[in-house]
């Protein structure tokens, strides 16, 4: 590893809890750190893995391909947060497909290191933590696609997937409809306005927040 990982969102993320902070620490440092300069596959819809990822810096994007060739970003996921460690416990393939984005930097793990360190029995409660987690925010993404506007969602994304930390978020305005369930022209009308309000500044493939107090409590005259 480069330099040792540790940061408070890692440290207090779902899969660690009960462990005490040198525990912690003694986990994250017999991880791989990986630092992607460009966008990166790690997990492949279909196909199994022995390596599961901590999100240290940067985001991932989690792509699902259906029967017939579509495919719709269901996730991006950000600094805390972790990819694969269902499948690589279960032996089970792979559910979705995850792109490192640029600048991501992410911890590989496998099975073995992670059963190391969190006894068993914690494991399993941790693991029910990070599932109950993601059902919550199933729910929430499907109340926003049924009961908001478009501009209301198209906020909502780029306010879910950024920080006070990570302001920026790096996918096309074509991704941000698909997510966001509009055509691109819906998005690119809404960040313009957003942008000629202060409140997001936009180039090729990058949005980033400038003020995330004002993102969702505008709306144009």
């Amino acid at each position: 590893m480069d330099d040792q990982p540790g940061g408070a969102h890692l440290l207090s993320m779902e899969l660690l809890q009960g462990l005490t902070e040198a525990q912690k620490r003694a986990f994250l440092s017999d991880c791989h750190s990986r630092t992607y300069s460009e966008p990166r596959d790690i997990l492949l819809q279909g196909q199994p893995t022995d390596l599961f990822y901590l999100v240290e810096r940067g985001q991932v994007e989690v792509v699902y391909l259906d029967g017939s060739g579509n495919s719709i970003i269901v996730h991006i996921a950000g600094p805390g947060e972790i990819l694969g460690e269902i499948e690589a416990l279960s032996g089970k393939t792979c559910a979705a497909s995850c792109r490192a984005l640029p600048n991501a930097r992410l911890l590989a793990c496998n099975v073995s290191i992670l059963q190391n360190h969190v006894p068993a029995q914690q494991l399993v409660v941790n693991l029910a933590g990070l599932l109950h987690d993601r059902l919550v925010r199933d729910n929430r993404v499907r109340s926003v696609d049924n009961f908001l506007t478009a501009d209301q969602r198209i906020d909502h994304y780029v306010h879910q997937f950024t920080s006070e930390g990570q302001p920026e978020l790096f996918i096309s305005q074509v991704y941000l409809a698909s997510l966001a369930g509009c055509t691109r022209q819906t998005v690119n009308r809404r960040l313009r306005w957003l942008q000629d309000c202060g409140i997001v500044a936009i180039s090729r493939g990058r949005i980033r927040v400038l003020r995330r107090d004002a993102l969702g409590a505008a709306s144009p005259d």
